[in-house]
């Protein structure tokens, strides 16, 4: 079981983040600088920008191999397509995670398994991080690495598991349950990060009781997590979660992409419409020339936004395009009227725009209201907004929540680079792992067992007699429950013995329910989250030498499972055994 110890034997923290529309890198020495203060670098893995993070990206060729990942796999799929050639190019995959979809779909409809897509894009980010660790330092030991992946808050232990195994692939590690990389929750290591990178004037008044709310609006989702700080502002950073990390898992920037390319399969009717999904080139020049648009778009009533349809060449004529753009506006609000600019341009009024926005916006800004009105149930206060995230750049979304939520006594603050903040602060959770001090359980776990059958408690249906005792079946013993506040690396224990006196393996099997409290595994909330089996015995031992002490650790961003027998001779992990393609 990856136990976290005090390990002092790791020289580098390697933070990497994954995202749906940028990727990037830290890098963290154990020990701090002179000054005190952790020195973090934040790179980008293709050096091919000042900015810090590149698209994520990848490319492979028609027979699988890779060729490229970031900004540079778009211009070299564009190049071998100018040339004539073919390659397999794919983009925001990591949102096919969200389904735990087992393969994902190039820009040209070609297919490959998410995990190879995946693993591929950690071993080149890993092999990047290392390669530049080796200029700062000289010889790298891997073994002294501290892996830190971050993941959305929103994701299940399926997701979570589906990264570790994707992070062995790649190499990163040795096994699922290496205690060599850790799961940064998303909006935890931001939360880390605001108060520790905050200015002298705000992290002086995040006194020790302050609630913080943290809003990471990425490129898929938008995880939000409420933190009470334990600590002062001159101490180290302590905190504990307040409410159950939520948000939206389809909220992120590249739905505000999906809502225009609905618009124009409305405007350019079907058949256009399926030209420009399959001409990959010209369909990745228009989102393109979108996402500035869309960077830029502050939702002024008078702003326009300039959409080039140019790229759909012969397709589109100019006189194919003002009969679009007339029979558009017949049917539209007048708010919603085009305009052809030149001959291959149309322009988007302010309120077309701001329709790409708006749906993901009511989204987050009632999630927010939520949240901050379950906070006062508690009798606490949100102090501190935090807007981080690539999506948090964008001056619409900020206005909105500062418009919403700004007063008196709340205070929206974005720091210098939102689209950073996750990275830098998974590199300080690598270095400080019990600066969450504790979590709100989400779900309800624990086991399946039999107990003592009680006429008055017990239906019928669920009594057996076993070597002449009535038992009942299919109970469902909870370790933690809903809703329960469970500290950082919490162990809970509980130990079993067997019913059946030849019984030499003990079958224990792990579920989980998204109800507070249930009575048997077999209603319909509850589902199986994995299985071990352990060794306990002789068939002539005494039931009471065949015990078995299950262990569960929660608390932590992943949950791990170990069963032990009575005399220590074997110890069982478990690995929740969930349906992901590996």
């Amino acid at each position: 079981m990856a136990l976290l110890k005090e390990d002092s034997t790791f020289t580098h923290v390697i933070a990497i983040d994954f995202g749906t529309g940028a990727s990037g890198y830290g890098i963290a020495p154990r020990h701090a600088d002179q000054d005190g203060k952790n020195r973090i670098e934040v790179f980008n893995p293709c050096d091919d920008t000042d900015d810090q993070k590149t698209a994520t990206a990848i490319l492979f060729d028609d027979g699988k191999k890779f060729l490229e990942f970031g900004a540079a796999a778009i211009q070299r799929y564009a190049q071998i397509v100018d040339d004539g050639g073919s390659a397999m190019l794919f983009q925001s995959y990591k949102m096919q995670l969200l389904h735990m979809s087992p393969i994902a779909r190039s820009v040209d409809g070609r297919e490959m398994p998410l995990m190879s897509l995946v693993a591929e894009t950690l071993r080149y980010i890993a092999s990047k991080a290392l390669e530049k660790l080796r200029e700062q330092i000289g010889k790298v030991v891997p073994a002294k690495i501290r892996w830190v992946l971050t993941v959305p808050a929103l994701w299940s232990e399926e997701h979570k598991l589906f990264m570790r195994k994707a992070a062995v692939s790649a190499g990163i590690i040795d096994n699922p349950s290496s205690s060599n990389l850790l799961l940064c929750l998303e909006p935890e290591g931001a939360s880390i990060q605001c108060r520790e990178d905050a200015e002298t004037s705000v992290r002086s008044q995040m006194e020790k009781g302050s609630v913080v709310m943290v809003l990471d609006c990425g490129g898929g989702t938008v995880d939000i997590t409420v933190h009470k700080l334990q600590c002062e502002p001159s101490e180290r950073f302590l905190c504990q979660e307040l409410l159950p990390s939520s948000g939206g898992c389809e909220w992120g920037s590249k739905y505000v992409d999906r809502y225009f390319e609905e618009f124009l399969h409305d405007f350019l009717g079907e058949s256009l419409f399926e030209i420009y999904k399959e001409n990959a080139l010209a369909r990745l020049d228009i989102l393109r020339d979108f996402e500035i648009i869309k960077r830029k778009f502050k939702g002024g009533k008078d702003e326009k936004a300039m959409i080039k349809l140019s790229y759909l060449g012969e397709h589109l004529t100019t006189s194919k395009l003002s009969q679009l753009v007339e029979a558009h506006n017949s049917a539209a609000p007048p708010e919603y009227a085009l305009k052809l600019k030149g001959s291959s341009n149309i322009e988007l009024p302010s309120s077309l725009m701001a329709s790409f926005f708006v749906p993901l916006f009511e989204n987050i800004k009632t999630k927010v209201e939520q949240l901050v009105q379950q906070a006062e149930a508690k009798g606490e206060r949100i102090r501190f907004i935090f807007m981080v995230g690539g999506f948090s750049e964008s001056p619409f979304l900020k206005s909105e929540i500062i418009r919403k939520f700004e007063n008196a006594s709340v205070q929206i603050l974005v720091p210098r680079r939102p689209q950073i903040s996750v990275i830098r602060g998974a590199c300080l959770y690598g270095l400080n792992p019990r600066s969450i001090s504790s979590r709100i359980a989400k779900k309800t776990y624990g086991i399946n067992t039999l107990t003592t059958f009680d006429p008055e408690r017990h239906p019928v249906d669920k009594k057996v007699v076993i070597e002449g005792e009535d038992f009942c079946e299919d109970v469902f013993d909870a370790f933690v429950r809903k809703g329960d506040s469970i500290g950082a690396e919490e162990v809970h224990t509980k130990t079993y013995c067997p019913v059946r006196s030849r019984q030499t393996v003990m079958r224990i099997i792990f579920y989980a329910t998204d109800k507070r409290d249930v009575d048997f595994v077999d209603e319909p909330s509850v589902y199986q989250l994995g299985e071990l089996c352990i060794d306990i015995g002789k068939p002539g031992q005494q039931v009471e030498d065949k015990t078995v002490k299950v262990t569960l650790l929660f608390g932590s961003t992943h949950i791990y499972a170990s069963a032990t027998n009575k005399d220590g001779s074997e110890i069982k992990n478990c690995d929740f055994k969930f349906d992901v393609s590996s």
